[in-house]
């Protein structure tokens, strides 16, 4: 299936030339009030020109009502569906009309499409596999998986703070209060991070997991030797997000620049220009690495779950917080959460100096 947008009934002919075109494909579904109505062929359009009709038409005057497949039917059922319609393309809708996306005959016989993916797909790498979700459905890790996967990451932080606090703890009291020594220690800090997190399984899961979320999108079969070809860059994943809040709030919050307007203008242009190449950079040569064996076939089991799952989805749009519940974002933050607490608890107790208490 090859996920793409419908054209309301009211759009006219002309942007639905457009929309053959952005997606390559022989037909473009037509919905009224989002739901599937029937399609237009480019052929329709081109007869439909010639016999006078402008391109400002609107789309449901050219469409056929051609019928729709369920998102959960096989591939001998699409076929049979073609040569009753007489078409090589049909909207593949789910159980309330929606539409998902379209399915041609010749992607039906790829055995590399056989599965309807969703239009996106998203995930999140722990060190036990990964976590895939979209189309309403989720595949791979478990929720306990990811709580780990919180409290590990916290972890990884505080260790790299500490590292920080052993090099200052060499640099004179007179330099060290400074506040350019500041951002440099924390600077640091974040360095020893991202090192650590280098050196960790979950790097490789982490580049499994974009490798195999590439794959997925561009309909590329699920197999080690294809998927091992895709990039472990990825340009929605969340490092690209961290990387641009903290561009800005470095810059933002910088003491170098005295005026405050300044500042802001400086660090949201920065941010806009900068954040997703050095979101990047980052993920290559800090929060991925090239994946084992182990890690691709985690990433892979967890992609061939999620399309399985998708298969028979009873509702492929799910509301924003069973999304976000979904996205694992919640597990992880209570798992850092309570990490955070038990080392709270020791370094209180703890007889050391005030100085290494990084989180009191």
């Amino acid at each position: 299936m090859v996920g793409i947008e419908s054209a309301d009934h009211g759009n006219s002919l002309a942007a639905v030339s457009t929309m053959l075109i952005d997606y390559g494909v022989p037909a473009i579904p037509v919905t009224r009030d989002g739901l599937y109505i029937g399609l237009i062929f480019e052929h329709d359009i081109l007869t439909s020109l010639s016999q006078g009709r402008e391109l400002n038409a609107p789309a449901d005057q050219v469409m056929r009502q051609t019928p729709a497949i369920s998102n959960r039917a096989s591939a001998s059922e699409a076929l049979r569906a073609m040569e009753a319609g007489n078409v090589s393309t049909l909207a593949v809708i789910d159980d309330q009309a929606r539409v998902l996306g379209v399915i041609t005959a010749s992607r039906l016989i790829a055995s590399n499409d056989r599965y309807a993916r969703p239009k996106l797909v998203g995930g999140l790498a722990t060190p036990f596999g990964v976590r895939l979700l979209g189309g309403g459905v989720t595949g791979g890790a478990n929720s306990w998986q990811i709580l780990g996967t919180g409290a590990i990451m916290f972890l990884t932080f505080l260790l790299g703070s500490y590292l920080a606090l052993v090099v200052s703890w060499f640099v004179p009291v007179d330099i060290r209060v400074t506040d350019w020594y500041t951002a440099i220690h924390y600077g640091m800090g974040l360095l020893f991070f991202l090192l650590l997190l280098r050196f960790q399984p979950l790097s490789g899961y982490h580049a499994a997991e974009h490798m195999v979320v590439h794959a997925i999108e561009q309909s590329e079969p699920l197999e080690p030797d294809t998927v091992s070809r895709m990039p472990r860059v990825h340009p929605r994943c969340g490092t690209n997000i961290a990387v641009a809040a903290g561009l800005f709030l470095s810059i933002s919050e910088t003491p170098f620049i005295p005026q405050s307007d300044v500042r802001f203008l400086i660090a949201l242009l920065a941010t806009m220009f900068l954040f997703r190449p050095l979101g990047a950079f980052v993920q290559r040569e800090f929060t991925t690495q090239p994946p084992s064996k182990k890690q691709l076939e985690a990433g892979i089991k967890a992609g061939r779950e999620l399309l399985a799952n998708y298969q028979t989805g009873s509702n492929t749009q799910v509301s924003i917080p069973v999304r976000i519940w979904q996205t694992g974002m919640l597990h992880a933050i209570a798992g850092s959460m309570g990490a955070a607490l038990v080392v709270y608890q020791i370094l209180a107790v703890l007889p050391i100096p005030d100085y290494w208490k990084v989180i009191l």
